[in-house]
This record gives structure tokens, sequence and C-alpha cells, in this order.
């Protein structure tokens, strides 16, 4: 293998399809250089190609997020946790404060991401959007807890709980206030 890789060499190395892999590409999931061109638009280097393959293959749960996004069937949508009212919002943010109150007031990008199951960079990608209000320290970037409770425990986050650790954490918090 070379420094890089084309986005059709890494999705036969990878072994997934190439509607996900451009939504990986696209959506920060892989480091990529993005070329902006028609064909050949991203290149991948081999390390973060190698690295991404080692996740995918050890690590459970990885992409949960995206479980049944891609495949073929009928897409049936979830039915819905919890109701995304003010008052649950509300009742939810408290009850994540306590559960992470041993946790720093800064979370790194990677803790923030564990906290809920998601990858890294979807969390960084609420920081470079300005969702989240981040600070970089040392090449680290950090956010605060509070905001980044505020941020799970919101309406919008509510109605869409993708990962797998995040639908966890509502069930228990539905558990403990029936």
């Amino acid at each position: 293998m070379g420094a890089y890789l084309s986005a059709d060499e890494l999705y036969r190395y990878i072994h997934i399809s190439k509607r996900k892999l451009k939504f990986l590409l696209e959506n920060d999931y892989i480091p990529c250089i993005d070329t902006g061109k028609k064909t050949h638009r991203f290149l991948i280097k081999t390390g973060d190609a190698k690295e991404f393959k080692r996740r995918m293959d050890t690590e459970q749960g990885f992409l949960s997020e995206l479980y049944g996004q891609f495949n073929s069937g009928i897409y049936t949508p979830r039915k819905k946790l919890i109701e995304p009212t003010p008052e649950n919002c509300a009742a939810f943010r408290y009850f994540l404060a306590e559960r992470w109150a041993d946790f720093p007031d800064a979370l790194s990008t990677k803790l923030a991401a564990e906290l809920i199951g998601c990858a890294p960079q979807r969390v960084g990608d609420w920081m470079r959007k300005g969702v989240i209000s981040s600070v970089s320290i040392s090449g680290v970037r950090y956010c605060g807890k509070a905001e980044f409770i505020a941020y799970c425990a919101s309406q919008h986050m509510l109605r869409k709980p993708g990962a797998a650790r995040y639908r966890e954490l509502i069930m228990e918090f539905l558990c403990k206030h029936k």
C-alpha cells in the first residue's frame, strides 16, 4: 500500500459498501483529504485506514449509532423512548448531571463521545459547528460538561437517540423515574 488510499481502494480494504464509505468520509468518521473533484474525491492516509479497520474489528459497538442506516430493506423507525417535552428534558439533564458528577468539568472529545457511545468525530462535529463550544489545549479539544449535558438532554437529541449507549442512558433514566 502507498501513503494514501483512494475511496475505491478503502471500501474494498474495510469491506463496506460505497454508500456507507461515502457517508463516513463526508461526516468525518474517517480522516481524509477532500479534493473536491467529482472523481477520485477523497484521499485517505494508509495509517488512518488501518486504524479504522482495527477499530471496526476490535471495538464492540463501534459505529453503533449507524446501525441499520445502510440496510437495503425497508426502514422502520424506532419507537420513541421518551417524549422530548421541556419537563422530560429538564429531568434528563438533572439525571445526567448526577450520573456524570465524578467526571471533570472539562470533557475531552474522546471522553464526551464515550459517555454517550458515539464516535469522537461526532462530538468534534458538534464543536466545529458551534453546537457545543470548545477550547483546544495542547492539541486536545475540550467542552464544558454542563454544556455537553444540556445538549445531550435537548429536544433535538431526545428525538433521535442514535447510539446504543445513549439509548441505555435514556432507559436507565426512565426506570428510575417511573
